[in-house]
Formats: C-alpha cells, structure tokens, sequence
C-alpha cells in the first residue's frame, strides 16, 4: 500500500499555527517561533522513496518576504534551529544581513528520507541570546567533510584542516552569500602540508560551485605532483569541466557555456571515478589513484600557477564517496531556485492571489501577491510562447517585468503552492501592451 508523505504533517501544521499548544513548551524564552518544511517529495527536491541521508547540511535562506528581521536581533545571534519536537540542532550563519532582509543559515538535519515532508522550527525574539552559530559543529569529518571554503569574506576553511592564503582574489555575490572572484594571477592557497585529506585510493569527494570567465583555468586541485597522486577539476576548451589526475581521469560528456554558474562534484573510491554537474552524473571511469599522506591544495590553479578567471563558491572536500542522492540533494538546495526549503507556514488555508488578472503597458512592471495560508511551498511559473520558466520560489510577492516588446502580447502566471494535502494552483491572465514606439531608421 502507497503512503501519503503528507499524512503525518497535519499534526504538525497545526502545532506551527498555533492551533494546538505542545505539551512541553520548548524555547520558552525565545519571543517568535515557525515551521518550514523539507520537500523530497517530487514537488519538491525529487529524491527517490528509497533515499536516506544522516548528517546533511541544510541550506535555509531566509528572506523579508516570508521572515520578519525586525523581530530578530540585527546580527542574528538569537536564532536557533530545532526539530519540531525541540531538539536544537547545529547550524551556522553564513551571512546575515538584516538590512537587505535576507540570511543564510545552514543546519545540520540528523536525518533526511527520501519522497517525504520533514518539519523544522526556528525560534528567535530573544534580546539576551547569545549567537550559538558553529560551523564545526555543522561540518565537520563525523560527516565526511575536511575542508570547507563558504568563500566570504576573509576566505576561511570552516573545517580548520587548512590555513588559507588569499592571493589577491576579490568579493563577489555568490550561489551562497559572498563567492571569490578569481581575475587571473589570483587564488587561494591552502598549504603544502595537509595531513587530514584522503590518501591512497580514497574515498572521497571534491566539489565546486563556479562561474568561468574564460577557458582553460583549473578551479581547484590537490595532492601532489607525482602520478596518480593529484585531483584537478579544470575548465577546458571548448567549455567544459575534466577531472585530470595523471592518467587515472574523467571527463563531464556535457558541454558547458561561460559565465553561467555550475555545481561540480568529482567522487572517487577504489576504482570508481565519477563525476556530476548540477547534480546529475555525468561521467564516469575505473582509474586507480594513489593519494599523497601529505597533501597541497589550490583553488584557482596549481603549485601557484593562477590560471581560472570568474568566480568560485562553496568548495568542499570530504573523505567519503557521496552518493548520488547527496549530489543531487546539495543542488537542488543550493541552487538560486531551490527544490528542498519552503518558507514559514502562514496561518489560515486561504489560497487567493490578487490581481486576478492584469494589463501591463511594455516596459512595466506590475505586482502581485498570494495568500496561502498552510502552504508549505509556492512556485511562481511564466507561461509564454508555449515555454514554462520557473521565475520565483517561496514568494508570497512577485513583481512581473513586461519587458520590451514588438506587439501585444499574452502570458500567464501560475501561482502553485504545496500544501499537507495536495497542490493548488491558480493561473492569472497578463495583457502586455505595446506601448514604446520603435525606432524608424533612413539609410
């Protein structure tokens, strides 16, 4: 018999409303509290029924549209993340920024299935608290990592396996917060002398998220320069991304564009290469590799060669094989519209959006806004010339740019949310009109 993965929720939207009162308060000195809700469901990140995951680092992002900050100390330091039940659990606070009205938090789940709902609370409100944000406490080798670079500003491995030296690379927005940007001549480096990564033929992983300027740059590499003692993740010519380790390789077979941001991932145990982009394999090989017990690293090139020109995020490297559900996971949760994370559930059931339909003169703009109490994630969709363009998620406000145009045009915006129960969607006709006269050219 086929299970609902919304039927055990309904006690828990409830508790998060506020209909029905725990029977042992938790946080009870915290002001404000919520619930939202991981999505493996196929409205959500999609992980097969059969997907289990134990330590996961959760990327929350909190944003004015849904999160009030005002009701937050203005560093963040009185958040706290637990269970629905109330156990705390790690996080750490990548970036707050009260002003813009947006946070990124990334929270140690215990314990993620796969085609399921998971309810998460946040409490905060408490002008006392002091900020218990701990990125060891997060990422750390009990779940496989041994180096991570959030990349912000300065750049830190928040694991301590490494010193790392900033060599002239720059802040730039990123996937998550602030990324490195890598002009050529520019990286990181990470020591000659790491004695924490894997050796031999492994496991383990390394990953990236960038944005190439231009070909034939090495994003990161490390272990030696002896073969087969080294991992590359390069970017080559034509665009595309080959993880060179002296012969023992493996190549993406997808082609790549510039400037356009990837999430690449290499994993490799004795004899099993592979290698995924945006969360999806992509290649694989049965090399061997014998790994240094004394590792280099650089991010942007090699033994001090600088080669890669764009932006790097989120560089990680673990002493396990992920696997794919925990690929494919990471992208969708850290990719600009992510799958995993819906918002705090609002009170209510109401499913209304206003306008009902809307006319917009080209080069407008024109807004719109959602009630959807109980909704555990909303979708806003572009239907136009017979293409679907996800535009927004977990938003109860979205703002529709007419654009310019050579004629009337039509279009229809779908807002869908997700809620215990089901899928609700409402369509909303848009009228573009022609209003910008075009240019008339005499030769």
């Amino acid at each position: 018999m086929k299970t609902n993965p919304f039927a055990s929720l309904a006690l828990g939207i409830l508790l998060a409303t506020g209909f029905i009162q725990p029977a042992s308060a938790d946080y009870p000195g915290w002001r404000h509290s919520g619930t939202l809700h991981l999505l493996t469901t196929p409205d959500g990140a999609n992980l097969p029924a059969s997907a289990s995951l134990t330590d996961f680092p959760v990327l929350v992002r909190l944003h004015k549209d849904w999160f009030n900050f005002d009701e937050a100390k203005p560093d963040g330091s009185d958040l706290r993340v637990s269970t629905a039940t109330g156990e705390p659990l790690s996080y750490q606070i990548e970036e707050w920024d009260a002003g813009k009205g947006t946070a990124s938090v990334w929270v140690r789940v215990p314990g993620i299935k796969g085609n399921a709902v998971q309810p998460l609370k946040l409490h905060w409100g408490k002008a006392e608290a002091v900020s218990e944000s701990n990125p060891k406490a997060v990422f750390n080798p009990s779940n496989g990592h041994l180096s991570v670079w959030h990349m912000s500003n300065p750049v830190v491995d928040d694991v301590g396996a490494t010193d790392s030296k900033d060599q002239g690379t720059t802040a730039t927005g990123g996937i998550v917060g602030q990324a490195r940007h890598l002009a050529g001549g520019q990286g990181i480096f990470g020591g000659d002398k790491i004695t924490t990564y894997p050796s031999g033929t492994g496991p383990m992983t390394t990953e990236a998220w960038f944005r190439a300027e231009q070909t034939n740059g090495t994003v990161l590499a490390w272990g030696e320069e002896k073969r087969p003692c080294k991992i590359m993740m390069n970017f080559g010519s034509p665009p595309s991304i080959a993880i060179q380790c002296y012969f023992a390789d493996v190549e993406a077979k997808s082609p790549l564009a510039l400037n356009q941001w990837y999430h690449v991932v290499h994993t490799y145990s004795e004899k099993d290469s592979r290698v995924y982009v945006n969360g999806v394999l992509d290649g694989a090989s049965t090399p061997m590799l014998d790994l240094p017990k004394t590792s280099r690293l650089w991010i942007g090139g090699w033994y001090n060669n600088y080669k890669f020109v764009g932006d790097v995020d989120e560089v990680r490297i673990s002493n396990v094989a992920r696997p794919a559900d925990w690929v494919k996971l990471q992208y969708e949760n850290q990719k600009p519209l992510q799958t995993l994370v819906g918002p705090l559930v609002r009170a209510g059931s109401e499913f209304a959006v206003s306008p009902a339909s809307a006319t917009v003169m080209e080069g407008k703009t024109v807004g719109f806004s959602a009630q959807a109490g109980g909704a555990l994630k909303l979708y806003w969709v572009l239907k136009s010339k017979g293409v679907e363009t996800l535009v927004a998620t977990d938003r109860f406000t979205f703002s529709f740019d007419a654009g310019r145009i050579t004629a009337d045009q039509t279009a229809t915006l779908q807002c869908k949310a997700i809620y215990p129960d089901g899928v609700r969607t409402k369509d909303i006709p848009i009228t573009i009109k022609e209003d910008i006269q075009e240019p008339d050219f005499t030769l």
